[in-house]
């Protein structure tokens, strides 16, 4: 299908010029089916990726907020503390806006490669990076993720920190679609460092086209599973091609009818709370977790 990106063009134009384990429940029961296709929009790395200059993280942020507002999305943010960089003012944005922002550690660890201790330790450092901003917003649930999807890769560490978060009363935010919108934004930055919009408007397809592939591929696992289509989670990220296309991919998700939803209520299905006994280095999806604890539950042919 061709695309025309209008409104990344016009976006494109202006950087150009300016130079810038839980209880059984009955998941087939779950309300969201193909007719009914739902999906939270949550964004990592928060306030923004790989960027400093606060001009430009002011504009990307504007950029993300100008088009969630144009679809009626209300997002979820997870902040990395060492990101904030005393710009604490992005975040209440998102705030203020109506977002909903969680813990990602204040450094980034891979609980793959850390003692459990250390990575309960970020936790709390992250806490204490954004915990004044949401009293003061009042939002009363805390949520974390953990970076690169990552929940250890031995069962003493994974307990270690899936008991710290429950005793801090922590809501773990999985994914349902998880994408590499990370790597096709290192070659954005790249690109766009030589000032070729044709480059950039061709990366911009072909990083719609990954998006969408992975979503066609978490819709397959879920028919696959669960026999139906779960409230999707789509991670994504904070960063500079995420401000140019997040239009152009929302276009697209809504052309196949999803509708737009809260963290809250995407968490309301039940596939969120079902157990996860996968340890190892993956960086994996809830569905694809199913698939780890459970491979009987995949047809024959899938497996």
């Amino acid at each position: 299908m061709r695309r025309v990106y209008l409104i990344s063009i016009i976006s494109l134009l202006a950087v150009v010029l300016t130079g810038g384990g839980g209880s059984q429940v009955d998941l087939r029961a779950a309300p969201a089916g193909k007719e009914n296709l739902e999906m939270c929009i949550t964004f990592d790395d928060l306030p923004v990726v790989r960027v400093h200059d606060r001009i430009q993280r002011l504009m990307i942020t504007d950029d993300i907020f100008y088009t969630l507002e144009e679809f009626g999305v209300i997002a979820a943010g997870f902040v990395v503390g060492d990101n904030i960089e005393g710009d604490l003012d992005i975040l209440e944005s998102w705030l203020d806006a109506g977002h909903t922002l969680g813990n990602h550690t204040f450094s980034h660890p891979d609980l793959s490669e850390v003692p459990a201790e250390l990575f309960i330790n970020d936790i709390r450092k992250g806490e204490e990076a954004i915990e004044k901003i949401l009293v003061a917003a009042k939002q009363k649930k805390r949520y974390f993720r953990y970076p690169s999807l990552h929940t250890g890769n031995t069962f003493n560490a994974k307990e270690a920190v899936a008991d710290f978060l429950e005793a801090q009363d922590y809501i773990v935010v999985p994914v349902s679609i998880d994408t590499d919108d990370f790597a096709y934004n290192l070659q954005y930055e790249k690109i766009e460092q030589t000032g070729d919009s044709l480059k950039i408007i061709q990366l911009g397809n072909e990083y719609i086209d990954h998006i969408m592939e992975r979503l066609e591929a978490a819709e397959q696992l879920s028919e696959d599973l669960l026999g139906r289509q779960v409230k999707h989670i789509l991670l994504l990220h904070a960063n500079r091609i995420n401000s140019t296309f997040l239009a152009d991919l929302l276009a697209e998700f809504s052309a196949l009818g999803y509708k737009y939803i809260s963290l809250d209520n995407a968490l309301t299905d039940p596939v969120y709370s079902m157990p996860d006994t996968y340890i190892g280095p993956k960086g994996l999806s809830i569905l694809e977790r199913l698939v780890k604890t459970d491979p009987d539950m995949l047809p024959a042919r899938e497996k």
